[in-house]
């Protein structure tokens, strides 16, 4: 069985180190590893080590794993994330880990993306941890002026599948309101919750905590809720120069080879463009069956798999990118499905 990780992205000075220190301190009962870049960011308070492991690797290129009181980890990023997670778990995986899941803290700076497709396309990886969801901070005074300046930040709601929208105390109730509806529009394959030196509850943090939203309802392997469209429905296309997204409804069975060729096809022409596709579709297949497909994609990784459960009503399909021309993408979608 593979390691659950928890990837927690987010700009600089979003909150990052704050909920992985509180994370480490707090007595939640399950053991983890925490990934950082360096334990001085982390500031771990003295009373909380229990013990601390010897250094590994050479001298200049050292890096420790310090255990805390209440069973966790903390490890500092080697290499690369790669080989850290590899270091972490062995060659069991959750068979000789020491610990239940793992938490990364990436880098303020950077894009989740090239870590999720890491996760998804290395085989020994695949084997050993599992990437079960990435956890965006966002600074509420900050975000927006963010996602116009840069790509990272883009990239950072684009991927997450839980978004906190962290020092709402800082901007007025409202504007925290419209920033929050702004986000799920951005991503609404999301959730979005607002807080306050990021205090969100730890077992939200590693998904435990299900919440009504597409996400749920997108989620492979778990059966197709087709009993609640309304708690389903995404949020309006957020038209920004930026990063948007574009929400698909087809009423009746799609057409599964057309399907998949459009998506390889606009993956392909749009490159880095289309960060994320994932979708819930009612296919047909040979001889007119009808079956349940989930569609997830990442950049130019496309994943088809079968869907548990009922047979959904109506397909649907979320797409999430940069500057993505939604006329084209309207016309393509209404092509394979037969809509207007």
């Amino acid at each position: 069985m593979a390691v659950p990780v928890t990837l927690i992205a987010g700009f600089l000075g979003s909150g990052k180190t704050t909920l992985v220190r509180r994370i480490l301190r707090e007595a939640h009962g399950v053991r983890c590893a925490v990934i950082v870049n360096e334990f001085g960011e982390v500031g771990i308070d003295g009373d909380l080590i229990e013990r601390s492991a010897v250094k590994r690797g050479d001298s200049d290129g050292a890096s420790s794993v310090v255990e805390l009181a209440n069973g966790c980890i903390c490890c500092e990023i080697q290499d690369d994330l790669r080989t850290t997670l590899l270091g972490l778990v062995g060659e069991g995986g959750a068979a000789s880990a020491r610990f239940d899941r793992i938490l990364v803290e990436a880098s303020g700076a950077a894009s989740p993306g090239p870590a999720v497709q890491t996760f998804l396309i290395d085989g020994v990886l695949q084997s050993r941890v599992r990437l079960d969801g990435v956890v965006t901070l966002a600074h509420a005074g900050l975000i927006e002026h963010l996602l116009g300046q840069t790509a990272e930040a883009e990239a950072q709601v684009a991927y997450a599948d839980r978004i906190v929208l962290n020092h709402v105390d800082r901007v007025e109730e409202g504007e925290a309101e419209r920033l929050a509806s702004l986000l799920q529009g951005l991503n609404p394959l999301s959730v979005v919750r607002s807080a306050e030196r990021a205090e969100v509850p730890v077992d939200w943090v590693f998904g435990a905590a299900a919440e009504s939203s597409i996400a749920a309802n997108l989620k492979p392997g778990s059966e197709v809720n087709t009993d609640a469209p309304e708690a389903a429905e995404a949020p309006a296309a957020v038209h920004t120069p930026g990063l948007r997204s574009v929400s698909l409804v087809a009423q009746g069975p799609v057409d599964a080879d057309a399907l998949v060729i459009w998506l390889e096809f606009l993956a392909k022409r749009r490159s880095h463009e289309l960060m994320r596709a994932k979708g819930v579709i009612a296919a047909t297949g040979p001889g007119g069956s009808v079956r349940g497909l989930v569609i997830q994609g990442v950049y130019r990784w496309l994943e088809v798999t079968d869907a548990q459960g009922v047979v959904p009503e109506e397909s649907r399909l979320v797409l999430i990118g940069r500057d993505l021309n939604e006329a084209e993408v309207r016309r393509g979608w209404a092509a394979v499905s037969g809509t207007s």
